[in-house]
């Protein structure tokens, strides 16, 4: 079972209801977590793999607002068609075949709030995602991207992009090779001869999957 570890402050805000540590510690034990640790500073627990929804602070703060009588009820998350598309080429076909994509809007983000993201995307890319190999999990800007997208195919050396928090440009069998989550994640592809990549209209690298975004986003 994954192990995570919540900021104590952090959740008490999205909680919208102040506790002490102590006050919680039944109901949370009770909640079928198994809770490590509780104080002022953090909370300690082990999560079941169904659970994946309780993986982060947020997720983990809106189930207990249920549970303790706070705010009941589902959650109600408007979903609407969006005309963003991606083209997906037939050579991704026998590399990795699927994907997926939503534009999220109105979401107000913070550092805390961007560490927590991370941390989840992580968490599912471990569990759900059998360390990146089944699924892998991006996060752009949207405001820097021109939409259509298109996922695609190309030999290591036939493209070039700058990794996420690096300033070199680099070609996909440079990264696999160099970049440090090339290098721990490069096994994933090592039997293709192509590399799937996700492209803007302009014709940007917007991403590597499953090994790294590119820093335009």
């Amino acid at each position: 079972m994954p192990t995570v570890e919540l900021d104590y402050e952090d959740f008490i805000r999205l909680l919208g209801k102040k506790y002490k540590p102590e006050e919680l510690q039944e109901s949370i034990s009770m909640f079928g977590v198994d809770l490590e640790k509780i104080d002022e500073k953090s909370i300690v627990m082990e999560v079941f793999p169904n659970r994946p929804d309780i993986l982060s602070v947020e997720g983990f703060a809106r189930e207990m607002r249920a549970f303790l009588g706070i705010e009941t009820g589902l959650k109600n998350y408007e979903v609407h068609d969006s005309d963003v598309e991606i083209k997906v080429h037939k050579s991704v076909e026998n590399v990795r075949p699927y994907i997926g994509g939503a534009i999220i809007k109105d979401v107000s983000l913070d550092e805390k709030f961007l560490i927590s993201i991370m941390n989840l995307q992580e968490k599912l890319h471990i569990t759900h995602g059998r360390n990146r190999k089944k699924v892998a999990i991006g996060v752009h800007d949207f405001k820097k991207l021109e939409p259509p997208l298109y996922y695609t195919t190309y030999k290591g050396d036939e493209i070039s992009f700058v990794p996420l928090d690096s300033t070199k440009e680099m070609t996909l069998e440079e990264v696999l090779k160099e970049h440090p989550k090339g290098i721990e994640y490069s096994w994933i592809l090592k039997n293709s001869s192509r590399y799937p990549i996700i492209l803007d209209k302009s014709g940007e690298v917007v991403s590597f999957p499953p090994i790294i975004n590119a820093e335009k986003t």
